[in-house]
């Protein structure tokens, strides 16, 4: 795939330690909890000695699987994660986790081998006890597919497991909240498309909207579905040879899909700027989505309406429990979409100006993020 749907991250340089004493520690994604790239490498280097002992066991495996592909979120040349499937291959080859891992690193770009395979044969060895990373893995490539349903069996089951953050959740049910019946949601990270399908297929709420995941949008499966979904014919696409090509053929796809729903096609403000670009002169934030139109409307007066009537926020008040980190910082980016709502309340509602600084100052304070993070979101709830 030519998009990585991650979240960005902090990074640090820094030179590794000795590995022999570092204890092995379960490997979670990023969107879990946050890492720097040496405790990474000194993970690849931990499980790699306890599958080594124990060429059997699976959790040591993904778990050296995972930091090593990981340590390539950072930016470092390194081929260890395609290293670990092929010694795992020899190792574990009839396994759920080495076909997990082969699935996973045959759609890294580096080519291990087809990808649908590894899958299919992994989906029929799933494991009673699923963890993020399998259902997050079987989710997204259900959808990818266009296999509705599966999807709904596997959203549904990883809703009911408890495991998704509820931050998470909450934060996602809010942006289809503000948005109108019928509504075609279009994003690019894990932790705003994802969470959607969860809602969709484990609360059974907002089955009216379309989750448009962009960078599938590069997969045939996935786009033959969703146009017949739409019931828009597809446009003929280039041959993509770069990134350029995949990016015009996405914004081709996009403009089909807009040029049928028009205002009822939303898309994340998270979204990178080779996807929202094209028409950054049509976006217009209602809150916390941005909403395509063609001419110019009070979408003020909107974003007040969901402030203040669909939005449920009350959440940000208290946090009883650790959260995942994306969690965490969605919760921190209500102060960034909403901050412009202040001075409006400030001078006609005095009151309401109190609630919703009370609910953004609590969204950011109520987070593990480092006292320089918070700082920066209070400056743009005072209006520096």
């Amino acid at each position: 795939m030519r998009k990585t749907i991650v979240w960005c991250l902090l990074f640090l340089n820094a030179t590794p330690g000795a590995w022999a004493q570092v204890k092995a520690v379960r490997v979670e994604s990023p969107l879990v909890t946050e890492k720097d790239f040496v405790w990474y490498v000194e993970q690849k280097e931990a499980w790699k000695k306890a599958a080594a002992d124990n060429p059997a066991d699976e959790e040591a495996w993904l778990n050296y699987y995972n930091a090593a592909r990981y340590m390539a979120w950072y930016g470092k040349a390194d081929s260890t994660a395609h290293q670990v499937v092929e010694e795992m291959e020899k190792a574990i080859p009839e396994t759920y986790t080495f076909n997990y891992c082969a699935y996973r690193e045959s759609t890294s770009g580096k080519g291990y081998g087809e990808a649908r395979q590894y899958a299919e044969k992994a989906l029929a060895r799933l494991p009673e006890e699923m963890a993020f990373f399998d259902f997050d893995t079987w989710v997204s490539y259900l959808a990818m597919q266009g296999d509705e349903e599966r999807l709904r069996m596997m959203a549904g089951r990883y809703f009911d497991s408890g495991i998704y953050s509820e931050a998470v959740l909450r934060y996602n049910y809010n942006e289809l909240q503000g948005m109108e019946q019928g509504g075609i949601y279009v994003a690019c990270g894990d932790a705003v498309v994802i969470p959607k399908w969860l809602i969709q297929c484990g609360m059974n709420k907002h089955g009216d909207k379309t989750v448009v995941c962009a960078p599938f949008l590069a997969v045939k499966e996935y786009r033959e579905w969703l146009f017949r979904k739409l019931d828009i014919a597809l446009p003929s696409l280039v041959e993509p040879a770069s990134a350029e090509d995949y990016d015009a053929n996405e914004q081709k796809l996009l403009q089909a899909i807009i040029d049928k729903y028009g205002s009822r096609v939303y898309f994340s403000p998270l979204n990178p700027e080779s996807t929202n670009d094209p028409w950054k002169g049509n976006l217009y934030n209602e809150g916390l989505v941005l909403k395509y139109a063609a001419r110019p409307y009070d979408n003020l007066a909107v974003k007040r309406r969901n402030v203040e009537e669909r939005y449920m926020m009350e959440y940000l008040l208290v946090s009883f429990r650790p959260d995942w980190i994306s969690g965490q910082r969605l919760s921190a980016n209500y102060a960034v979409l909403l901050a412009d709502l202040l001075p409006y309340y400030a001078r006609h509602d005095a009151k309401r100006h109190e609630w919703l600084m009370n609910l953004l100052v609590c969204g950011v304070d109520n987070t593990s993020l480092s006292k320089e993070r918070k700082q920066r979101y209070m400056e743009i709830l005072s209006g520096k």
